[in-house]
């Protein structure tokens, strides 16, 4: 079960702040910065491992010690907040005809078990026509992929509404200084989440990486 959880707006410690973005037209920020992801590349090439995929279990991992990277909006009765237990990756894969699907993934503690399952869904997303099932569930957290850029911006298609879902996106990983970086963007609803959740989430999937 992943049951979400209430916040009391009453005695939230951001209850002024979410009372201040919550109606704003765009309250997405949007944040960039570089990995340090050497790590992830020696061993992805010492035990032939996806690369990508190690960094989703491990950014994944990180998103769950955060707690705001959990919260939601809810519009049961009036908009509120809720927060999830456990939050899970939903990533674009590209196709060979260079069009892109989302690709939905259970998040598991166990990296190998995660990785052995997420290559399995990205074969049948893959297989399967795309967009034709796409799901906005409020526990997932969307990640992009735009491997042939090392970006330093980047700004989301945005419909409006939403739930807050944070939006993550990995880039071009390339060498500097005999360090393997990778930039990364992270999109956040102000209403729920500040720069220093990002500056959080930053530091624990550095960790994350390092302890790998």
């Amino acid at each position: 079960m992943n049951d979400p959880v209430n916040i009391d707006l009453k005695t939230w410690k951001r209850k002024n702040h979410f009372k201040f973005y919550k109606n704003f037209s765009d309250p997405y920020f949007n944040i960039c910065c570089d990995l340090d992801v050497s790590q992830v590349v020696k061993l992805s090439k010492e035990n032939k491992t996806s690369t990508f995929f190690t960094l989703l279990y491990l950014s994944s991992k990180a998103c769950n010690h955060i707690d705001a990277f959990k919260l939601r909006l809810t519009t049961q009765a009036e908009l509120g907040v809720e927060q999830y237990q456990l939050v899970h990756p939903a990533a674009t894969m590209l196709k060979d005809d260079d069009t892109f699907t989302f690709c939905y993934f259970d998040f598991d503690d166990e990296m190998d078990r995660f990785i052995e399952k997420a290559l399995l869904a990205k074969e049948q997303a893959l297989i399967a026509e795309p967009l034709a099932n796409i799901k906005n569930r409020a526990d997932h957290i969307f990640y992009s992929v735009i491997p042939w850029l090392n970006f330093t911006s980047f700004k989301h298609a945005n419909s409006g509404g939403g739930l807050g879902q944070p939006k993550i996106v990995f880039g071009k990983i390339h060498q500097e200084n005999n360090k393997y970086l990778m930039p990364v963007s992270v999109e956040l609803h102000h209403a729920l989440c500040d720069g220093i959740d990002v500056a959080k989430y930053i530091e624990c999937f550095q960790q994350e990486i390092n302890t790998l």
